[in-house]
């Protein structure tokens, strides 16, 4: 059975990763990142690979799930301001 508490963990799963795909479509449609901070992007890729070293060590699935899925978008994103900075 599904508690209160796993609905509302789900459902920040569902918003936290559904918050990065706009920033991937719009660099990827624009082919620019001139308006986009690297430096900012940077620094969310490494709080998501810390998060998800401790919901690892700690055996958190659900906090396992989002800082895996969120760490992958903050690295693209990263990889297309790299590619598309100059631009």
């Amino acid at each position: 059975m599904i508690t209160f508490i796993d609905f509302l963990s789900s459902a920040a799963i569902v918003i936290f990763i559904v918050s990065a795909l706009p920033q991937v479509v719009k660099l990827v449609r624009q082919k620019t990142a001139r308006d986009i901070s690297l430096g900012m992007s940077v620094l969310i890729a490494v709080g998501n690979s810390l998060g998800l070293a401790r919901a690892i060590a700690i055996g958190d699935t659900f906090f396992t799930v989002n800082y895996s899925f969120q760490l992958a978008l903050w690295l693209v994103i990263v990889a297309l301001i790299v590619k598309y900075k100059g631009r």
